[in-house]
């Protein structure tokens, strides 16, 4: 939790600055900086260095970008590449945001540093931005790691297996069709180190497994595993007789943080589905899915369509869309974010198009959460997804059935015009449960809802079809 409380903290900080105190790196012309033997450094708040200007300066040698308290973060909005051996480094005060790519053509490396001097920041990619190596033995050191390249997934999944606490980074995009499909998890080593995907893709990636625990293109990301800045787009994941399944990871005790999935899932077996991670125990944030989780098993799973368990772990600012769907078995616990929640859930919302289920008695339905323990916490979120009720199971608008004590729950709402129109029926067993609030879409549209961050919500019509969206978290 506190590891998150700083991210946040990091990103607001950030997004009050990034307009008027940061060395941009852009095609506009070079002002207030000052550049001297490879040193770049600005002289004041506004500071911007030519991208062309950056370039030449890579030919003839290696370049260091440095911001300072005047000018704290580094931000690269436009796209640089250069093909000699030299080294490019961004010291930043504080964060370094990459917008658009840089690109090292030939055999190049590139040195990252936040928070030298500063505090809070953090490496981030936004939009199309992405760090990307055009030779694998060159050098990349992130905040004084030296990471491994790779380029597929066998070499990851190798690297992995031989040292599992390493640092190792993703060069480029990956398109896994040439793999075929995979009948285990592609990276079947429990991974303890850190796999920084550097705003790339593995795409393509199909896998159908049998009677595996975990199952995912990771198996499981241990206590001191981080992947970050990573997806998984365009897969397929058919899963029977399994504990855990989804498109990133089976099971989370680390962190996962600003990762996305889009895809399909297709599972018959009794375990924990959700399109991100299926079983979490530990923390996800700024994440997102588009994908379609599909569950058909004549027993029950817990499905959701970003996690299908949360179980002690904490999910924040982190989003799903798509289809969340179970065909009919015996007390299913369906949510259009999490499944189940015995954990924390802070500033997300689910929009599925579709959550739809039968049960054939017991379990629960809800448009971000189908059951909430004794343990589970939710707060500042949202459901507006269309929900179709089929058959015996116990429904709300915001979670089906809600075991936990009240308090629990606060400036979390659903949208009435989606399928629960019953203003009393935010949990399915709990009538007016405390915390829980059913407004229209033109309610949700209107404005951000009683409790919400402006620093950290935002409300725009050609944003999320004019819902409430997450600042640092990207949206359409």
């Amino acid at each position: 939790m506190k590891l998150k409380i700083l991210t946040v903290v990091a990103s607001v900080l950030f997004a009050a600055t990034a307009a008027n105190a940061t060395v941009e790196i852009s095609k506009k012309p070079t002002s207030n900086m000052t550049c001297s033997g490879g040193v770049c450094t600005p002289t004041a708040k506004d500071a911007v260095l030519n991208v062309s200007d950056l370039a030449t300066m890579l030919s003839g040698g290696d370049v260091t970008i440095q911001s300072a308290s005047i000018a704290p973060d580094i931000v690269v909005k436009a796209a640089l590449s250069w093909t000699s051996a030299n080294r490019l480094t961004f010291d930043a005060h504080r964060s370094v945001e990459i917008d658009k790519p840089v690109t090292a053509t030939g055999t190049g490396a590139i040195t990252i540093t936040t928070n030298d001097g500063g505090s809070n920041g953090d490496l981030s990619f936004v939009g199309k931005g992405n760090v990307a190596f055009w030779d694998l033995n060159s050098s990349l050191v992130i905040n004084g790691n030296s990471y491994v390249l790779v380029g597929d997934i066998a070499t990851l999944a190798a690297d992995i297996a031989d040292n599992p606490s390493g640092f190792y980074a993703l060069a480029k995009d990956y398109d896994a069709t040439a793999d075929g499909t995979y009948t285990a998890p592609p990276i079947n080593s429990a991974l303890t180190g850190t796999v920084e995907g550097l705003g790339h893709v593995f795409s393509k990636v199909a896998m159908h497994t049998m009677a595996s625990d975990s199952n995912g293109l990771f198996e499981d990301v241990w206590i001191g595993g981080v992947v970050r800045d990573l997806g998984v787009v365009d897969s397929k994941l058919e899963a029977a007789n399994f504990e855990a399944a989804a498109l990133l990871s089976g099971g989370n005790s680390g962190l996962i943080s600003r990762c996305w999935a889009t895809g399909s899932i297709h599972t018959s077996g009794t375990g924990s589905v959700g399109a991100l991670v299926g079983h979490n125990g530990g923390t996800i944030v700024d994440s997102h899915v588009n994908a379609n989780v599909h569950g058909r098993s004549p027993k029950g799973e817990d499905i959701g369509g970003l996690v299908g368990v949360s179980d002690g772990g904490t999910i924040e600012t982190s989003y799903a869309l798509g289809t969340v769907k179970v065909a009919k078995q015996f007390a299913p616990n369906v949510g259009g974010l999490v499944g189940e929640n015995r954990g924390i859930i802070e500033n997300s919302f689910a929009r599925n198009a579709v959550v739809s289920a039968r049960g054939n008695g017991g379990g629960g339905l809800g448009g971000l959460v189908g059951l909430n323990t004794s343990a589970g916490q939710i707060s500042n979120s949202y459901a507006a997804g269309p929900i179709t009720i089929i058959s015996d199971i116990v429904a709300g608008g915001l979670i089906g059935f809600d075991g936990a004590q009240a308090g629990s729950i606060s400036n979390s709402y659903w949208d009435l015009d989606m399928g629960i129109g019953n203003s009393s029926q935010g949990a399915g067993n709990v009538p007016n449960d405390p915390g829980i609030t059913g407004l229209t879409t033109q309610q949700l549209q209107a404005g951000l809802p009683a409790g919400f961050d402006s620093k950290v919500w935002a409300i725009d019509p050609n944003k999320n079809q004019g819902f409430p969206y997450l600042k640092d978290v990207p949206t359409k």
